[in-house]
């Protein structure tokens, strides 16, 4: 499983396959989902010891769909609302104060698209996604493999982001467009 986790972390073409780190996350998962978000403290711990390796544990709201936690790094003060969804075969990192709004999803595996027998047989690959410190993620939006959205931006409901989004930017549409520069 080791060789497979580092052709995950370094963007190459692998087979899928679940082994413990990814059972581990399934179950740490399964109990936060559980709780209902009617128990915060239990919540909390649950969140701190999924996001093993990040720097804060989140706030967040059940349920969370996750794979690969140990690759997910949250700075301080973020929040995940109902239905957020990490697909983490590479890094996902999160910077500080960043808001997540219900339904939303940070995909890191794409599958070739011109190689059709791969494309048969499962193979994928992994990018990395950042998000910078301030951002706000309205509803519904997916960010796409190797997307870096840099600080202060807001990303609109239904935003599909496909590429990097520069700093204090609005960001609407799909795919997703910069319409404007914030003022912060």
């Amino acid at each position: 499983m080791n060789e497979l986790r580092e052709q995950m972390r370094n963007s190459q073409w692998h087979m899928p396959a679940s082994g413990p780190e990814n059972e581990r996350t399934f179950r740490l998962v399964k109990e936060f989902n559980d709780l209902g978000n009617c128990d915060m403290k239990r919540g909390k711990e649950n969140l701190t010891e999924l996001f093993c390796n990040s720097p804060a544990a989140p706030q967040g709201h059940a349920p969370l769909n996750l794979e690969f936690g140990d690759n997910v790094e949250f700075g301080e003060g973020c929040f995940f609302n109902f239905g957020t969804t990490i697909l983490a075969q590479a890094k996902v990192s999160f910077g500080a104060r960043t808001m997540i709004g219900p339904h939303c999803s940070f995909i890191t595996v794409g599958h070739p698209v011109e190689d059709h027998a791969m494309r048969a047989e499962g193979w994928e690959i992994a990018h990395p996604i950042t998000i910078g410190k301030n951002c706000w993620f309205g509803t519904n939006i997916t960010v796409l493999p190797g997307v870096t959205i840099s600080d202060n931006c807001v990303i609109g409901a239904g935003t599909l982001v496909t590429k990097d989004v520069p700093y204090n930017s609005l960001v609407l549409g799909s795919p997703g467009k910069v319409v404007r520069t914030l003022d912060v």
